[in-house]
């Protein structure tokens, strides 16, 4: 039996290393708290890219969450199979084949609310004429800049008259309004909820300006991991998280007031040990964790607080720590700095329940980019 801090493993020789773990109890908390802060589930569009899972999203349908937003075709597939209610692709979609794919799903999956997005006439254009060619409706989010600047325009007359755009086309339906805050990365709380509820006033002005032009807005989902449930709990709005459903190390130190819990970890092996440097080396290389971050921050080893993340490369993480070092053969739990890239690395999970055992393996059904 491997038991570190709060978690258990069996018998980890059963698990390949570097191998993803979900301890189950876990991940039902998370679900059940984000509805909790949400105000009810029926508040949230959930993303799927971070887990990127069909079991999972099986377990996020069966609490009542039946709205999601994807950031690939695929993802969109598989919460649709999943029995999805309302689906968002949230990424515009500018290549001729994936726009045919959507048209496809939309076709194959006619009772689900079915969105994707749209921040300028190019846009519009390409959804429009391949929705007027294949005779099949398309719903339409206006994508607004949030101050990312990355995709979306700004709420201004060109977007009232882009979405005009959409609504006056034959064959393409207004939305509503998307909306996502990730540069607002506020680890206090009251500040968090401050910027949150300049954004909740604007969007509010700029629907009400819509509807004024006599344009409907059925929906507006906003926001991400830190700012979710102000949107949430505002009326007409939707909260749209994604870390939530396994949290991460850089969600432990930003929004430690959060009450979610990590429920996705790493198990890794030491595979040498240098007692004079005071390092050991592991299997966790940059294959299996994300590295967006600096390398500090990569990854965080379970009752291990002092090891740092000196050196990495393809196969193997270097840590330093003080003290006696684990031997070589020694299993170890690492938490991912951000684990939605990390999801990726792995084509599964291997999902641990409350004693320790191994009792299921959820494929990573939307893996592929498409």
């Amino acid at each position: 039996m491997l038991e570190i801090g709060r978690y258990r493993i069996a018998d980890p020789d059963e698990i390949a290393t570097p191998a993803l773990v979900l301890f189950e109890d876990r991940v039902d908390h998370n679900i059940r708290t984000v509805c909790e802060l949400a105000g009810g589930a029926e508040n949230l569009f959930t993303h799927a890219k971070t887990h990127k899972s069909d079991a999972v999203t099986r377990k996020q349908i069966a609490e009542g969450i039946e709205n999601f937003k994807l950031a690939t075709l695929s993802e969109l597939q598989m919460v649709l199979r999943a029995g999805a209610r309302r689906a968002i692709l949230a990424n515009p979609q500018t290549q001729p084949g994936k726009i045919e794919m959507l048209i496809d799903l939309a076709m194959e999956f006619p009772r689900a609310w079915i969105a994707t997005i749209a921040s300028s006439p190019a846009h519009v254009g390409m959804l429009g004429d391949a929705a007027a060619r294949r005779e099949q409706p398309l719903r339409v989010m206006l994508d607004l800049d949030s101050g990312m600047h990355r995709t979306g325009i700004a709420m201004n007359d060109d977007a009232v008259g882009l979405y005009r755009q959409v609504d006056e086309h034959s064959f393409l339906e207004t939305a509503g309004l998307h909306w996502y805050d990730g540069h607002d990365t506020f680890v206090d709380p009251i500040q968090r909820s401050a910027v949150a509820s300049g954004h909740i006033e604007a969007l509010q002005a700029f629907r009400e300006r819509l509807e004024a032009a006599g344009l409907t807005v059925p929906v507006i989902v906003a926001g991400g991991a830190y700012s979710f449930s102000y949107y949430a709990n505002t009326d007409g709005m939707y909260g749209s998280p994604g870390s939530f459903i396994y949290w991460d190390g850089l969600c432990m130190t930003d929004l430690a007031d959060l009450p979610f819990q990590n429920a996705a970890v790493i198990l890794v092996q030491v595979v040498d040990r240098h007692p004079d440097l005071g390092t050991i080396t592991t299997d966790l290389g940059n294959k299996y964790v994300c590295t967006h971050q600096e390398l500090g921050k990569r990854a965080h080893l379970v009752d291990h607080d002092d090891a740092e993340l000196v050196l990495h490369n393809e196969e193997y993480g270097v840590f330093r720590m003080a003290g006696e070092l684990p031997e070589i053969g020694a299993y170890l739990l690492a938490i991912p700095g951000y684990i939605g890239p990390t999801v990726t690395r792995y084509p599964g999970s291997h999902v641990i329940d409350p004693a320790g055992n191994v009792v299921d393996y959820y494929e990573h059904t939307a893996r592929e980019r498409a």
